[in-house]
């Protein structure tokens, strides 16, 4: 049986990085493979909100817990 809240221990979110500036805009997920499954719709919902965000380095990372929320999970359905 799992103790706690699953966001307590390591979770994945989608990310972007435009120069030295770095956001979470989807998550938390609990695997790596459910974060890399949200990469390209956050892509499509990034650029019809921010037509620079063409330009932004698109990925993953692992954060030490989930207790952020990512800023296109809204509009993502997250």
């Amino acid at each position: 049986m799992e103790r706690g809240n699953w966001t307590d221990g390591p979770c994945f979110y989608v990310s972007i990085m435009d120069g030295g500036q770095f956001a979470i805009v989807a998550g938390p997920f609990r695997t790596h493979p459910e974060a890399l499954g949200m990469v390209d719709p956050a892509i499509e919902v990034g650029r019809k909100i921010d037509p620079k965000s063409h330009f932004y380095a698109w990925g993953t990372v692992k954060m030490e817990n989930g207790h952020r929320e990512g800023r296109l999970n809204t509009q993502l359905g997250v």
